[in-house]
């Protein structure tokens, strides 16, 4: 919980610095995460509840190569190649991977991805990588439907990088890929938790770390609608207008597709505890996840 606890600090702070709150309007800002789509309210917002599509608990594998159970109802098992090795994590199990050619493929794609969808996992990096190494994606034929991917800083003593997705629009050469980025953690070397969470109704993707979006305005004080300073730049770790497209492939687990027949940015590190949702998880829901908690039934959190 410490963790989570100094996370939340660094983020208030964040907002008070760049945004010229007050403390208690800055945790305000942090509460009132959830952007407001200019939108009317659709039905399939309302009726439709998120169901697990998966979960790998990373307890026990067995075989050659080896195979992990999946928790769900969906007995949709991942098959771990390379010398990927399962052992202890930050939620019950995990499972290490060396960052050259370890890696885990799920049976089948775990969720439409064309359509609402929330993926998560807790990582922790063996050391700082040097390069964009993937945690979790789901490959097309030609762009990848999403990778969830770590990206170094050039200045990492004072930045600790980013976290981002990366979403393709279409299955197809030059489609749209939107990216968005989350720099509010300490470091990848510490366990992190990591979720996606896409909107399909409403083409909006948001990146949770530690349980939290990424809000960090820049301050206009004098109110005339430009910032003060003009070098600051704001970040948001959510986007709108995100396009999406079904893929049928299986997703995998720490590498991405770099090329037509070419896989790479493979994770040096463990992973512990991944979930696949169909549909969105709320903030809430998020949190509860990011909690942590060892022994955690394979329900969707808080029961909605």
């Amino acid at each position: 919980m410490s963790r989570r606890l100094r996370t939340v600090g660094m983020v208030l702070s964040t907002v008070v610095a760049l945004s010229g709150l007050s403390a208690t309007s800055a945790v305000g800002v942090a509460r009132d995460k959830t952007p407001v789509a200019d939108r009317p309210l659709l039905v399939d917002d309302v009726q439709q509840q998120p169901v697990v599509k998966g979960r790998w608990m990373f307890e026990t594998a067995s075989g050659s190569p080896l195979v992990t159970p999946d928790a769900s109802p969906s007995g949709n098992a991942m098959t771990l190649y390379g010398g990927a090795h399962i052992g202890s994590g930050w939620v019950d199990g995990g499972v290490t991977l060396d960052g050259v050619d370890d890696h885990g493929v799920t049976s089948a794609v775990p969720v439409d991805t064309g359509a609402s969808f929330t993926i998560s996992a807790w990582a922790q990096a063996a050391t700082v990588p040097q390069t964009h190494v993937a945690l979790l994606s789901v490959p097309g034929e030609e762009q990848s439907a999403f990778t969830v991917l770590y990206v170094p800083s050039a200045t990492p003593d004072t930045d600790p990088g980013r976290w981002r997705i990366a979403m393709a629009s279409t299955d197809a050469p030059g489609a749209t890929v939107k990216q968005v980025d989350h720099g509010g953690f300490f470091s990848p070397t510490d366990w992190t938790h990591v979720a996606l969470v896409y909107d399909g109704s409403a083409e909006h993707l948001s990146l949770y770390v530690n349980g939290e979006l990424e809000e960090l305005r820049c301050a206009d004080d004098d109110g005339d609608g430009a910032q003060d300073d003009p070098t600051c730049t704001g970040r948001f770790s959510w986007a709108d207008d995100v396009g999406s497209f079904k893929s049928a492939q299986p997703m995998q687990l720490g590498r991405a597709r770099t090329g037509p027949n070419t896989w790479g940015q493979y994770w040096p590190g463990t992973v512990s505890d991944a979930w696949a949702f169909q549909g969105t998880l709320s903030p809430a829901q998020i949190s509860m996840l990011a909690v942590g908690m060892p022994g955690m039934p394979t329900d969707v959190p808080g029961g909605n």
